[in-house]
């Protein structure tokens, strides 16, 4: 798994443990905010229809973990991280978490991230 992979698997599993999300835009918007916060955080095919659309990267990657059994899907509609991974270190879902905290601390719920993500999505396409 390459460098870039990786850290975005372990963003993806620091915000369903920090947000719990119920659907994938919360994730989608939670990496959108770290991004414009960090300029080595780089994922491609990022927005192709405006921020709430869910890109097949991230699609992919959220896949890719519920496959691997690192990311669950729970009865109440709820993603989870697995404690025993292969994917993730444990090592990387803590700096992610660590990260996070920092990158979003505005944030204390999923909507949070959701309306936050928005207004930034909306201050970057005006501006430009």
């Amino acid at each position: 798994m390459g460098e870039q992979t990786s850290k975005i698997c372990s963003y993806i599993a620091g915000i369903v443990t920090k947000f719990l999300p119920e659907h994938e835009e919360i994730i989608h918007s939670g990496l959108f905010l770290v991004s414009s916060k960090e300029d080595d955080f780089n994922i491609p095919d990022w927005y192709y229809n405006g921020y709430s659309v869910i890109s097949e990267t991230i699609s992919s990657h959220l896949q890719n973990l519920c496959k691997s059994k690192t990311l669950t899907f729970t009865n109440e509609g709820l993603y989870a991280v697995a404690l025993n991974r292969d994917d993730i270190s444990t090592e990387d879902l803590e700096q992610a978490k660590l990260d996070l905290e920092q990158k979003l601390l505005e944030c204390k719920s999923g909507i949070q991230v959701i309306e936050e993500a928005k207004r930034r999505f909306q201050l970057n396409t005006m501006g430009a």
